[in-house]
C-alpha cells in the first residue's frame, strides 16, 4: 500500500478542516462552545473567590470568638493537659447566680462532664452544691464555697481532688446567659414532672413564677425558673434532676439546628455569656465532633449521698464507696448506671422502673436520701413528697403485680419490706417507696 508523504498528509488535513468549517452550523457550534468555556471559567473564578472570602470571614469570626471568650490564663495551672481532639476529656461546668457587683459567687450548679468525641457519648455527673468536702487551703465545708473563695481555679482544684478525675477544661455561665441561649433557640421543650409556683426562682416576676406539670415549651425566663426552683420536699436533689432533664433537652435542640445563621446566633449567645479556657477552634471542634450524637447517648447521674446535719449545718455527705464505683465506670467509658444488669444479674433494668418516693416518717430529708440512692443507679423517680401520715416505723416498698421491680428497688436501697398494694396505696408508677423511721440515720434532726 502506498504511503503519503508528510506534505501530502498536511495538505489533506488542511482541506478536511476547511470542509468541516464550510458545514452548516459549524461556526455557530464553535461560538456556543467558546461561550460555554467562558461561562465555566467565570463560574470557577466566582467559586474560588467565594471560597477565599468564606475562609477570610471564618478566620475573622474565629478570631472574634477567641477575643470574646475571655479566657483566664491563671486557670491553666489548675487544669490537666488536654488530650487529642478525638480523645475523651473532662469539662467542669459551673452555673452561677452572680449578683450585681460580685466578682466571684458560690457555684449554684456543678457538673463534671466526660465528653467522648470519638464515641459521640457524654456523661454528666452532677455534684450537689451542699456536698461536704475539704477545700484545698481552706476548711471542710460545702463544695460551692470554693468558687466564692477562689473563683474557677479553686473550684477546679476542689472538684479534681474530690473526684480524682483530671479536668482539662472549664465553662462558667451566669444564669442570665443561660436564659439568652434558650430564647435564641425559640424555647426548649421539656417534661415538667411537678407543677411549679416559685416567686423566688422567678426573681419575683409573677409572669414566670408558675409552670404547669407536663410537656412544656419553656421560654428563657420560664426555663430559668425551672432550673432554679428548689420548692420541693427534697429540695436541691429534685432541682438537680430538673437541671439534668433540661440540659439534655437543650443539647438535643442545639444538635438539631441546621440553619447556619441560627447556629451562629446560638454560638454568639453562648460566647457572650460564658467564661472558659476553651479556644474557638477547640469549641468548634467539640461542637462538630458531637454533631449527630444520639441524645440517648447523653447520660446524667448524681454523686450518691445522704443529707445530714453536721454542727447544725445541713450538708450532703457523699457515699464514698458508691461514688468511687460510679466514677470508675464513667472513667472507663462504661454506663454509670445499670451495674447489676452488667454483672449478669437477672431482673428488670433500673431504667425501665418508675418509682414514687414518699416520706412516711416525718423526718426531714428521708425522701431525698432514698432518691439519692435510686437516681444514680438509673431508676426513674417520677414523684416525691410526703405520705398522708407520718406513722411508718418500717420502710415499705409497694408494688402492683411487679414484685421483681420492687425487689430491684429494695436491693439498691438496702432496706425495706416488699409488699403488694392490694388497692391500699395510690401511686402512679411501678413501685412506691414509703420511707419509714427504720431508715439508716433517720434519728438525725
Amino acid at each position: 500500500m502506498a504511503r503519503l508523504d508528510p506534505a501530502t498528509r498536511s495538505s489533506e488535513t488542511h482541506s478536511s478542516a476547511l470542509r468541516r468549517q464550510r458545514r452548516p452550523g459549524y461556526r455557530d457550534a464553535a461560538r456556543r462552545w467558546a461561550g460555554v468555556r467562558r461561562a465555566l471559567i467565570v463560574l470557577a473564578t466566582i467559586a474560588l473567590v467565594g471560597f477565599v472570602v468564606a475562609g477570610v470571614l471564618l478566620a475573622v469570626y474565629v478570631s472574634d470568638v477567641n477575643t470574646r471568650l475571655r479566657p483566664d490564663a491563671s486557670i491553666s495551672d489548675a487544669l490537666a493537659k488536654p488530650p487529642g481532639f478525638s480523645e475523651p476529656y473532662y469539662v467542669l461546668i459551673m452555673g452561677s447566680d452572680r449578683r450585681p457587683g460580685e466578682t466571684n459567687a458560690r457555684a449554684d450548679t456543678l457538673i463534671l462532664a466526660r465528653v467522648d468525641p470519638g464515641e459521640k457519648r457524654a456523661t454528666l455527673v452532677s455534684i450537689p452544691r451542699d456536698t461536704r468536702v475539704e477545700i484545698p487551703g481552706h476548711s471542710t465545708t460545702k463544695i460551692n464555697a470554693a468558687s466564692a473563695w477562689g473563683g474557677p481555679e479553686l473550684a477546679i482544684r476542689t472538684v479534681a481532688d474530690f473526684t480524682g478525675l483530671p479536668i482539662s477544661h472549664y465553662i462558667e455561665m451566669d444564669f442570665s446567659g443561660f436564659k439568652e441561649i434558650v430564647d435564641v433557640l425559640g424555647g426548649v421543650t421539656v417534661a415538667v414532672p411537678h407543677a411549679i409556683d416559685d416567686p423566688l426562682a422567678a426573681n419575683y416576676d409573677t409572669r414566670y413564677q408558675s409552670i404547669p406539670a407536663g410537656v412544656q415549651r419553656l421560654s428563657g425566663a420560664h426555663a430559668l425558673t425551672f432550673v432554679r426552683s428548689r420548692a420541693y420536699p427534697e429540695g436541691d436533689l429534685m432541682r438537680i434532676q430538673n437541671q439534668q432533664a433540661f440540659l439534655r433537652a437543650l443539647l438535643g435542640e442545639i444538635t438539631e439546628v441546621q440553619n447556619p445563621l441560627r447556629l451562629k446566633r446560638v454560638i454568639d449567645a453562648f460566647v457572650d455569656n460564658v467564661s472558659t479556657d476553651l479556644s474557638a477552634v477547640r469549641l468548634l471542634s467539640l461542637a462538630n465532633g458531637m454533631r449527630g450524637m444520639d441524645i440517648n447517648a447523653l447520660e446524667a447521674v448524681t454523686i450518691p449521698g445522704t443529707p445530714e446535719y453536721v454542727d447544725g449545718v445541713s450538708y450532703v455527705i457523699a457515699d464514698e464507696e458508691a461514688m468511687r464505683e460510679m466514677l470508675s465506670r464513667v472513667d472507663q467509658g462504661l454506663p454509670a448506671t445499670h451495674v447489676e444488669a452488667e454483672a449478669g444479674a437477672s431482673g428488670p433494668e433500673p431504667s425501665s422502673i418508675t418509682v414514687v418516693v414518699r416520706n412516711g416518717a416525718g423526718i426531714s430529708g428521708l425522701a431525698a436520701a432514698a432518691v439519692s440512692r435510686l437516681v444514680p443507679q438509673g431508676f426513674e423517680v417520677v414523684e416525691t413528697g410526703n405520705a398522708s401520715q407520718f406513722v411508718y416505723d418500717e420502710t415499705l416498698i409497694v408494688h402492683r403485680d411487679a414484685e421483681d421491680k420492687a425487689v430491684a428497688v429494695r436491693d439498691v436501697l438496702g432496706t425495706g419490706r416488699v409488699v403488694p398494694s392490694r388497692g391500699m396505696y395510690t401511686f402512679d408508677a411501678d413501685v412506691l417507696v414509703v420511707v419509714g423511721k427504720d431508715w439508716p440515720g433517720s434519728t438525725t434532726p
